[in-house]
């Protein structure tokens, strides 16, 4: 036998496989004993014959489903009685039993072995009393032993069905592990921790799977597998009136819902949710809090990963966006620009930060720094972008803007935001800025918007007043417009 029917590697299914093969030979064997039994009528012997050819055809069948269900035993009680009365010997009769325990008793519960060796016993006993009235003393007096092999045969069955899902389990694991290896968001570690869940609950009627991350509203489901209840998905999951423990164990909520927290020793991330049409097995539970335990440690790299994205991306002192990011989102600014969005460019340098630092220290001047840049924050919208250049620079990149004069209004704002009187190191400042803006008009890249806004910011710097000036294409500066007059910080 090849294919699906070939020897498997996973000592289960050697063992069924094996017990396949006895079954297959004792019931190709009923062929040539019923045709040879000249001594019988015909047609039992014919009818024998058929039941045992289409009994292994059912039984290769339900090997490569791996599925037997419940109402086809009683069929397969008949099948054996034709068997029995065709072989008309109560020995080949007691033969077929062991063959039916050995081999279906590998299938089904505990419940499904009792039913199959009742249904055996009685279409055995039942062909012997018919055929061999005078034999079924004998056949009783072996059959102590059909019980005691049932039990057996069902013991084997259920340690391999154990071992197979512990197997099973593992692979989850496994897989999972290498997914959030190369995970460093949150929603996708969440994802795939809802996948496995599911994995974990194979083979439980309506069996889903959801995840919650805290917020500062409450917890909200991120993801869902599984034919999830609708009101996971109304608002902030309630986990109050449950005490969801903090050393990873499952806690029911109710009779078909379990929840394990995600967190660690220092910080709760959110809640593992499972649920299904009927209680959880005990047995899952373990598997589930180790399934936390893994999706907590994956959230935690997913929380550091998006630190050091941070940390790479935005200036440490004022956390805005430095140089390298205020350039990947101009290059966006730029594409959209193309399609007919407008975008412009505000250079800012403070005016007499050096004399900030000498005269009151250096944080006194990071003071300044921080401000300005919430300043900033506090006058643009969500849909631009401020950045630290470095030192007393900094860039604002307005995008989409309705016309590219509103560049010029937005300065102003930011430029009388920013002269705002401030304390810092106990002494009241007074900033100054002087401010370019460079709006595109067809420039080639990135380099060529920005020299324009730089010659723009020279140019009211140079004018002696903080000036709001804009470069025209080709590096002529031309003032637009003028600013108060400026003073640098005291």
């Amino acid at each position: 036998m090849t294919g699906v029917f070939a020897p498997p590697k996973a000592l289960g299914g050697r063992i069924r496989w094996l017990f396949l093969a006895f079954a297959a030979f004792n019931l190709l064997g009923v062929i040539p004993r019923a045709l040879g039994h000249t001594g019988f009528p015909l047609a039992p012997r014919l009818i024998a014959t058929a039941a045992a050819a289409a009994l292994l055809g059912w039984w290769l069948h339900g090997y490569r489903n791996q599925d037997f269900p419940v109402w086809m035993i009683p069929v397969e009680g008949i099948a054996l009685a034709a068997i029995s009365i065709g072989l008309h010997h109560w020995v080949g009769t007691l033969g077929m039993m062991f063959v039916f325990i050995t081999f279906r008793g590998l299938y089904g519960t505990w419940r499904d072995v009792v039913t199959l060796t009742l249904v055996v016993f009685a279409a055995s006993v039942a062909a012997v009393a018919y055929t061999q009235p005078d034999d079924l003393g004998e056949l009783l007096q072996q059959t102590p032993g059909v019980p005691i092999l049932a039990a057996l045969t069902a013991l084997v069955a259920e340690t391999n069905r154990r071992q197979e899902r512990a197997a099973a389990r593992e692979r989850v694991f496994a897989r999972l592990g290498a997914s959030l290896a190369t995970t460093t968001d949150r929603e996708t570690t969440c994802r795939h921790a809802t996948e496995a869940a599911t994995e974990l609950l194979a083979g439980i009627p309506g069996a889903w799977a959801a995840t919650t991350l805290a917020t500062d509203t409450g917890e909200l489901v991120t993801t869902v597998a599984g034919p999830a209840p609708v009101d996971l998905f109304l608002g902030p999951v309630d986990l109050s009136a449950v005490p969801v423990p903090g050393d990873g164990r499952a806690e029911p909520l109710d009779d078909t819902r379990l929840a394990v927290a995600l967190r660690t020793d220092k910080q709760r991330y959110g809640t593992l949710l499972v649920g299904a049409e009927r209680p959880i097995p005990t047995e899952i539970h373990p598997s589930l809090e180790t399934l936390a335990a893994q999706t907590s440690l994956g959230l935690v790299n997913a929380a550091h990963a998006a630190d050091l994205h941070h940390q790479a991306f935005h200036d440490n002192l004022t956390g805005l966006a430095n140089r390298s990011l205020m350039r990947e989102h101009l290059s966006h600014a730029l594409a959209r620009a193309r399609r007919g969005s407008p975008v412009a460019v505000l250079l800012i340098d403070l005016d007499g930060f050096k004399k900030v630092n000498d005269t009151y220290g250096h944080a006194a001047g990071d003071q300044l720094l921080v401000t300005v840049a919430q300043r900033l924050r506090d006058g643009i919208r969500g849909a631009d972008t401020a950045a630290r250049l470095g030192g007393d620079e900094f860039a604002v990149i307005l995008d989409g803007m309705d016309a590219s004069e509103d560049a010029l209004l937005v300065a102003g704002r930011l430029l009388t935001a920013i002269r705002a009187p401030l304390r810092a190191a106990g002494v009241e400042l007074r900033p100054g800025a002087s401010i370019g803006v460079a709006a595109w008009q067809g420039h080639s890249d990135i380099d060529q918007l920005l020299h324009a806004a730089d010659i723009a910011m020279y140019t009211a710097k140079s004018a002696g007043t903080s000036l709001v000036a804009i470069a025209e294409e080709g590096g002529t500066a031309k003032v637009l417009s003028a600013g108060l007059p400026g003073s640098p910080p005291a």
